[in-house]
């Protein structure tokens, strides 16, 4: 799977190794999926584009105002008692093989403060189209040429599209584009020169290297036995011959050329989620999940009437989305996401000395730069 972007407050960080691959944003119940053709071309017609955002454009806020909605607010909301914070907390250093788990187990929290943040992912399912040249061998019979019929423009063939959100590459012989015309690499004949004696039928003799002298012999003027004291025996790659069949052509001499569709469908994954600078990496939070406040899906979104660093995120991931499509891709269909980290910090003291974890996400991972009872494990 394609690479996922992380986009901070003021800048777009790319994350797309396998390692940090996002996962699709779950399917909101009751929305409509949209047209999804099986005998017509995938990619909705130029014209719906034309309204919104297409290949050339632009992305413009003012083209999409935000939607309008109601959500609650839940930043300061604390998703975790002491008792459960602790318990995670213990449980993650018990499987650390350099820590001890006694600072752990005796330690006794003194505050938690709620951090929780958000985070906006958006998928945009986009299509691509290009040609190249192809050949075949060419074995006789019927030749599609554009005498036929006016071959088509890459658009409008049409395919069966995969389930949307889903990459895929479809290779596919354009119609009416097809011609006979000879073999180049055996120049019609059939017959290519082999490539190891350069077609002159020998090669160098391998018992002698060429020399002409028998190695093993102690006569210094003995011929060697395999190449008769020429230094060069049969090719054995072509037995003597000179050409080998063509494998282009597969000896026919002619060549059935056409052009070849390449289709791409990619599910491009962006990603955006709130900094409040409060000491915690953000690259942690692609290990959790949260609690999903919103979801759409539809041909081109907009913006959300959310808090301003959200929406500012959304406009950016769709920005970053909208450069990326050039004239020979279309955006098929976009979905986006709106979710609450649950993200806990926790303060302790151990032996007069403050420290503190944090404990995020649905699954409660936790996360900790200082912590008393590591051996030799810089962050846990």
């Amino acid at each position: 799977m394609e690479k996922r972007e992380l986009m901070r407050k003021e800048d777009l960080l790319s994350c797309g190794s396998p390692d940090h691959a996002a996962a699709p944003l779950p399917d909101t119940p009751g929305l409509a999926a949209g047209p999804h053709p099986g005998t017509e071309p995938s990619a909705p017609p130029q014209e719906l584009l034309a309204s919104g955002l297409s290949a050339g454009c632009e992305y413009s806020p003012a083209l999409f105002p935000p939607k309008p909605m109601v959500f609650q607010a839940e930043e300061s909301i604390l998703y975790i008692s002491v008792d459960e914070a602790k318990d995670a907390f213990v449980q993650f250093m018990s499987s650390k093989c350099c820590s001890r788990s006694v600072p752990a187990e005796q330690l006794e929290v003194q505050s938690l403060t709620a951090l929780n943040t958000y985070r906006y992912q958006l998928q945009t399912f986009t299509e691509s189209r290009s040609t190249l040249p192809a050949s075949e061998p060419y074995r006789g019979g019927f030749v599609d040429s554009p005498e036929v019929a006016v071959p088509p423009g890459p658009w409008d063939v049409a395919v069966t599209p995969p389930p949307l959100f889903t990459d895929c590459e479809m290779h596919v012989p354009v119609p009416h584009t097809y011609r006979v015309q000879g073999c180049p690499c055996c120049a019609g004949t059939g017959r290519a020169p082999c490539s190891h004696c350069g077609g002159s039928a020998k090669s160098t003799c391998v018992f002698c290297g060429g020399s002409g002298r028998d190695s093993h012999s102690y006569d210094t003027y003995s011929s060697c036995p395999g190449c008769g004291g020429s230094g060069r025996m049969r090719c054995v790659f072509c037995h003597g011959k000179g050409w080998v069949p063509c494998a282009r052509c597969d000896m026919k001499g002619l060549l059935l050329c056409h052009s070849e569709l390449t289709i791409t469908w990619r599910n491009r994954l962006a990603e955006y989620v709130v900094d409040k600078n409060q000491g915690f990496p953000l690259s942690r939070f692609q290990e959790v999940t949260g609690k999903q406040l919103f979801s759409d899906e539809d041909y081109l979104l907009r913006p959300l009437a959310f808090p301003l660093p959200v929406l500012r995120g959304a406009e950016s991931c769709l920005a970053l989305h909208q450069m990326q499509v050039s004239g020979e891709t279309r955006i098929l269909r976009q979905k986006h996401a709106v979710e609450l980290i649950p993200l806990t910090k926790a303060e302790y003291d151990w032996k007069g000395k403050g420290y503190s974890f944090y404990v995020f996400g649905n699954e409660k991972q936790v996360y900790a730069e200082d912590y008393p009872g590591k051996c030799c494990c810089a962050i846990l």
